[in-house]
């Protein structure tokens, strides 16, 4: 090897030559070559995320709960401070928020008091305008998730023939409806009483706490028919003129007492008042 120092560069340069003057980039290196970096677009970037830290930095840890709440979908609590125009006013973690009439129960109830009480709530909406902090909140979807859980747990118990309590919650011309504590069964007008009944309205109203009794159970098609009649003492058939009132069927004492044996309640004196030994 000659003891002149060797140029590399120049004995690639003179072997590529025959080459490089048909190459040509492809396009999309040729494209990404000729874009220069947008600085200000990227400023505004980084500018925007400082702000929006700037904001999260800011919320106190009660308008930091709001806002997990609202993104989870959790439930939050909150306090009826008084009713405005179209709702109700109510202080949820220390912001005011705003219920609206038709949000603060399932159904309507006249002589129901919300204010100064506290429930759970949904926050519908949440966020923020030139007005201030615009929070909506919702006792009705709340009350919604609740019954879909009770409903679950109810068609493992509800059968036929039960006798269990409800409250009314809306009575129709054909009947009413009770709500059995995750689902709603209907009382058909001849269920309501033994008496003849034209209007429902003359015997039960919405609100109102009854006992009665599940006379079927269709879950295929949610379903539940309830008598209220069935719970109450059948009336007497009048007597009519020269014939003899029925006799009272006797009391068996001695199957009476078998019965509160069996069901190990305690005898009490006045257990049996009345009955002729």
């Amino acid at each position: 090897m000659s003891e002149e120092k060797f140029d590399f560069g120049a004995m690639v340069n003179a072997q590529m030559k025959p080459f490089r003057q048909g190459f040509k980039f492809p396009k999309s290196y040729n494209d990404l070559k000729s874009v220069e970096p947008d600085q200000k677009k990227r400023q505004a970037e980084v500018a925007e995320a400082q702000e929006e830290q700037a904001d999260d930095a800011k919320k106190t840890p009660l308008e930091a709960s709001i806002l997990a709440a609202f993104n989870a979908g959790d439930p939050i609590s909150g306090k009826v401070e008084k009713e405005v125009k179209g709702g109700y006013e109510v202080t949820v973690a220390g912001q005011r928020a705003f219920c609206p009439f038709s949000q603060i129960d399932r159904f309507r109830k006249p002589d129901a008091v919300y204010v100064g009480e506290t429930f759970l709530f949904q926050v519908q909406e949440y966020g923020a305008d030139d007005r201030g902090v615009n929070l909506i909140v919702s006792r009705r979807a709340e009350l919604e998730l609740e019954q879909q859980a009770l409903k679950e747990d109810l068609k493992g118990t509800l059968t036929e023939g039960m006798t269990v309590n409800g409250t009314v919650v809306k009575v129709l011309d054909f009947g009413a409806f009770v709500d059995l504590g995750g689902m709603e069964g209907l009382v058909p007008v001849r269920e309501i009483s033994w008496d003849k009944v034209v209007n429902p309205r003359d015997f039960v109203k919405a609100g109102d706490y009854v006992t009665v009794k599940v006379l079927s159970v269709d879950w295929e098609r949610d379903r539940v028919s309830l008598s209220i009649r069935e719970c109450q003492a059948k009336p007497l058939k009048p007597v009519k003129k020269g014939e003899e009132a029925p006799e009272e069927p006797g009391i068996d004492v001695a199957a009476e007492m078998a019965k509160v044996n069996a069901a190990g309640e305690n005898f009490t004196s006045g257990a049996f008042a009345g009955l002729n030994f």
